[in-house]
């Protein structure tokens, strides 16, 4: 498995986790482009991170889903 870099994460103000397109997602979760109001898209830990609009974008972590226990419940 790929070693997903920290360099590439970058809190703002309110430390949302906020990623751009073709980075390494750093945890499975909702995203959301940072300047629309488009509906959150579920992105996997590991996936690069997808363009918005047929281009670049900085995304916002709306919610994190985690692993709990073996039974994988998201």
């Amino acid at each position: 498995m790929k070693k997903i870099s920290h360099t590439s994460w970058n809190l703002r103000k309110s430390q949302s986790m906020i990623v751009r397109t073709g980075t390494h997602c750093p945890t499975n979760g909702l995203w959301q482009p940072v300047d629309s109001p488009s509906e959150p898209l579920f992105v996997f830990e590991g996936s690069i991170m997808p363009t918005h609009d047929g281009g670049s974008a900085e995304w916002m972590l709306v919610e994190a889903k985690r692993r709990v226990a073996e039974g994988a419940i998201w």
